[in-house]
């Protein structure tokens, strides 16, 4: 059973640390924001949806109603913004600015429920934003060649990383309610709907057209390795170990993301882009750790 918890673990990472890494493929290849966007969270839902019908699962409409709450910030806003600022910035950057959603979760439970920081988590907190603001004010974007723009692309990537962190203190008060499981198929399909709207109300919709069979093959990968491997495979994890261990997942992202942006992409990394990406994911691990003390301490 460890072996497997192992590989969950490690194959979430890879999955998700690919993820912006293959966008910046599709971008290069000429693939529009609301395509990428479009055709892998479609991807993703189709595959939610036929587990879920297979497994004949009830979902009641309060399951609709929380999954929908948890979904829209995760599944419907930060996609978007993430890839997004893969425009602007790197893999490997927008990895780094990824890091710092423990971060964002800790002042959004702080300022929305109230949630207890600990002294070890403000450091963290303190030294996660730090971090970032290192990386924007470096002023590199991790393209290249002068191009990019670290201010657009980290606001974007900021601005996904605080949707995710919403989603995820949503999830606190609805997730215990429910099995998780039950949860993924309102969370995707009400995302997914909202982000396929607003590509039409904002560009028109997704660019197939001219779609390469490669490039669809690409997108789908994404949906299916990049978007619901990660879920997946963190949630079953997370029956048969501890929610620290699951977070290493979030630390080994970034590096996959910048290795292999890298080596397949050719993307620069800077003194600036790593002291800024070691200060936040030092404060993401710190808060990390500080909240399993502090539920540690409470349930004693």
């Amino acid at each position: 059973m460890r072996a497997r918890v192992v590989g969950a673990i490690g194959a979430s990472a890879i999955g998700w640390g690919f993820a912006s890494v293959g966008v910046r493929v599709a971008f290069v290849e000429g693939v529009t924001t609301f395509t990428v966007v479009d055709v892998r969270l479609v991807t993703a839902t189709v595959a939610v949806v036929a587990f879920v019908v297979t497994q004949r699962r009830k979902i009641t409409a309060q399951i609709w109603r929380h999954g929908a709450y948890i979904g829209i910030p995760r599944i419907a806003l930060a996609p978007v913004l993430f890839i997004s600022s893969l425009q602007h910035i790197s893999a490997g950057v927008e990895g780094l600015f990824i890091t710092l959603i423990p971060v964002f979760t800790g002042i959004m439970g702080w300022l929305l429920i109230r949630e207890h920081l600990t002294r070890v988590q403000v450091g963290g907190l303190v030294l996660g934003l730090v971090g970032g603001a290192l990386i924007i004010l470096s002023g590199e974007s991790g393209l290249g060649g002068g191009e990019g723009s670290v201010v657009l692309g980290g606001v974007l990537a900021l601005a996904g990383a605080a949707a995710a962190s919403l989603s995820a203190v949503i999830s606190r008060k609805y997730a215990p309610l429910h099995d998780t499981a039950d949860l993924a198929m309102p969370m995707f399909v009400t995302g997914t709907a909202l982000a396929v709207i607003w590509s039409f109300v904002i560009a028109g919709g997704p660019s197939t057209a001219e779609m390469t069979v490669p490039l669809w093959l690409l997108l789908v990968a994404l949906g299916l390795g990049s978007t619901l491997l990660p879920f997946v495979g963190t949630l079953y994890a997370s029956r048969f170990t501890s929610a620290a261990r699951v977070a290493v997942t979030g630390y080994l992202a970034p590096v996959i993301s910048v290795v292999g942006g890298v080596v397949l992409l050719d993307e620069v990394v800077t003194v600036g882009i790593v002291a800024g990406g070691v200060l936040a994911m030092a404060g993401a691990v710190l808060v990390s750790v500080g909240r399993v003390r502090a539920l540690t301490t409470a349930g004693s």
